[in-house]
């Protein structure tokens, strides 16, 4: 229980070091005045249903740059220093050798799936019937 504590703690320690390049908010639309800092972006537009697509790409878009690589980087340096402090116990061996291994089975999962589903939009041919060059991109009016 203690080490995972100190797991969450580390990890929302990595969360506050990461610098963010945009002061924008998750969604583009809705601001009492329009933000200088987002050229080319109007904040102070009314929102409208696309822009929930926009939030959900940026929720994906955040989750895939910031939290998959930092989880993915803490568990793998967590089940290493649990391997090598684990002596002669193949308890503890084996256990920091699954830890390690979940997280590399996870990052193909997640990964995979993200290849399989462009795979798939790509070849169905979603971007010639919707006129979009990219499937993964929003842009709202």
């Amino acid at each position: 229980m203690k080490n995972k504590k100190l797991l969450i703690a580390v990890s929302f320690l990595f969360l506050f070091l990461i610098p963010f390049q945009s002061s924008a908010g998750l969604v583009p639309c809705g601001a009492s005045q329009d933000d200088p800092n987002t050229p080319g972006i109007d904040e102070s537009q009314s929102c409208q249903f696309c822009h929930l697509f926009v939030l959900l790409n940026n929720l994906i878009t955040f989750f895939f740059t910031y939290i998959l690589p930092i989880t993915a980087t803490v568990l793998t340096a967590w089940g290493g220093l649990y391997m090598l402090t684990a002596g002669e116990s193949t308890q503890k061996y084996e256990k920091a050798k699954s830890i390690i291994t979940a997280t590399v089975i996870g990052l193909i999962i997640i990964l995979a799936a993200w290849m399989l589903l462009n795979f798939f939009l790509t070849a169905i041919g979603v971007a010639e019937w919707t006129g979009l060059g990219t499937w993964w991109e929003i842009s709202c009016p």
